[in-house]
This record gives structure tokens, C-alpha cells and sequence, in this order.
């Protein structure tokens, strides 16, 4: 005969387990967009450097996705930068004139 204690005892724990498993699944799971160091590589590339510049906006004229393009441009630590903050480099490219490619 299981003791009346026990059962109070299994219900509570349960109960722990599941505010902390919903506690641990709402929690971020990116790391946070520091947009500030995208948007001033952006400006970097369209007004600052002539080559990179010219090559952005003819591919992006051809056709090609202007976030694809701006990824191959920059290196690897501003493309994680750029997928982390991928809604917001889509608006300020279009801001700039330079929709992504939906």
C-alpha cells in the first residue's frame, strides 16, 4: 500500500520538472544581433570601397540575393554577425535600395 505522502511528494516533483523544462525551452536559443557592427560594414562596403561597391551592386542588379552577396564580401565573423541579424540587414538593405531576394 503506497504511503499518501508519496504520491503528494511524485505530483510535486513533476510539477518541478515541467516549469523548469518550459522555463529552459523559452529561453533564447541565438545569440543576441549586434546590428551596429553590420549596419557599419554595409556602409563600409557600398560607400567606402569602390571595388567591393561596384561588384555589390552589379550582382545585386543581375539577380542575385543582396544578403548572399553581402555575405562573400565580408569575412567569416561579420557573415555569423549577418545571419544572426538577417531580418535586420534585410530592412536596412532595402533602405539602402537593395531588397533580398524573396
Amino acid at each position: 500500500m503506497p504511503l499518501p505522502n508519496s504520491n503528494v511528494t511524485g505530483r510535486a516533483l513533476g510539477l518541478l520538472f515541467v516549469a523548469v523544462a518550459a522555463t529552459i525551452s523559452f529561453s533564447p536559443a541565438r545569440a543576441a544581433c549586434d546590428f551596429a557592427i553590420v549596419k557599419r560594414q554595409i556602409d563600409t562596403i557600398l560607400d567606402r570601397d569602390k571595388d567591393k561597391s561596384a561588384k555589390f551592386r552589379a550582382e545585386v542588379t543581375s539577380g542575385s540575393d543582396s544578403i548572399a552577396v553581402l555575405e562573400s564580401l565580408v569575412s567569416a565573423e561579420i557573415r555569423d554577425k549577418i545571419d544572426i541579424c538577417r531580418f535586420d540587414t534585410a530592412e536596412y538593405l532595402t533602405k539602402r535600395g537593395f531588397p533580398p531576394f524573396h
